[in-house]
């Protein structure tokens, strides 16, 4: 009788444990599918945003081009220019004013020091004849991305210095300051239009990378989800549980036959056979349990499949 039940034990352990082996595998390949598509997941994001600053800063400089037009002689003129109003003045569509703040804040400095260093280099007896290339002469460093900035401070500068003796109302420097202060900002009908388009797809591009990456987002959290989900399985807990109670069919009748070769007596036989019993009952639940388990699963996931279709 012991021989037959550390058997009958082998058996439904064995059963158990083929279980529980094909269902780990599967967990695990699933794991690694899901871990792939996570990999995946973040790999897209990571190019959306970087394709979404691209985009980002293509606009941005745009809208710091259009605002440089008029800022830097605006400010030359009043320094003190409140410069919340000047970013109004000059801001595209789909930029923000606190996008520009910085910008025109740091333009604003530039432009300060251009003055002062413009200032420092100018002597007495300096007259609209001189030019730039005399300060630059004299000690004046100015960095390339200042250029512009400095030959517009000096213009500016320049006009309130003194005419030189003998030189006619409109001499040669007098028309070079005519050009500077009637310098055309006319722009064609046809260009303003290309500019005006592309300045829309600027935009639209933006926020159509936008939402790819909301979308995007919200797919790997769905799997980051899917693979913790799968990181907990249903049903393995309860079957190492019943896996290591029917061990002890085989361990208990094997250790009886080393101890007590003569045979056992009524009350331990049928406290064996019971155990073998609700062990066997207890793997038919298990079964009927996990069975109904999976169904209702699939009752719960084909509606929401069916009556609603994919997002696009």
């Amino acid at each position: 009788m012991l021989s037959a039940l550390s058997q009958a034990s082998a058996v439904l352990v064995a059963i158990i444990g083929g279980f529980l082996v094909s269902r780990l595998v599967a967990i695990s390949s699933e794991r690694e599918g899901i871990r792939r598509l996570v990999e995946a997941a973040t790999g897209r994001i990571q190019h959306i945003e970087s394709d979404l600053d691209q985009a980002h800063q293509t606009r941005l400089n745009r809208a710091k081009s259009y605002l440089y037009e008029e800022a830097v002689e605006k400010i030359l003129e009043d320094p003190a220019l409140d410069l919340d109003s000047l970013i109004q003045g000059r801001l595209l569509g789909g930029t923000a004013v606190d996008e520009l703040k910085p910008y025109a804040l740091s333009l604003r400095q530039r432009v300060q020091d251009a003055v002062k260093a413009i200032n420092g280099k100018l002597r007495k007896g300096d007259t609209k004849a001189l030019e730039l290339e005399a300060l630059v002469e004299r000690g004046l460093v100015i960095a390339d991305a200042d250029q512009d900035i400095y030959e517009q401070a000096f213009k500016h500068r320049r006009r309130s210095l003194p005419s030189p003796a003998g030189l006619a109302m409109f001499g040669p420097s007098s028309y070079a300051d005519l050009s500077s202060v009637l310098r055309p900002g006319i722009i064609s009908d046809a260009a303003h239009a290309a500019s005006l388009r592309r300045q829309d797809e600027e935009i639209k591009a933006e926020a159509d990378l936008r939402t790819q990456l909301r979308a995007a987002v919200a797919e790997r959290d769905r799997l980051d989800e899917e693979l913790a989900r799968v990181g907990k399985p249903v049903g393995v807990a309860a079957a190492m549980w019943m896996l290591g109670l029917l061990s002890l069919g085989i361990l208990v009748p094997l250790i009886m036959m080393a101890f007590e070769p003569k045979g056992l007596d009524v009350v331990s036989k049928i406290l064996l056979l019971g155990s073998f019993v609700i062990g066997l009952v207890a793997i038919l639940w298990y079964v009927g349990w996990f069975w109904l388990k999976i169904g209702k699963d699939k009752t719960q996931a084909t509606p929401g499949r069916s009556s609603e279709a994919p997002p696009r």
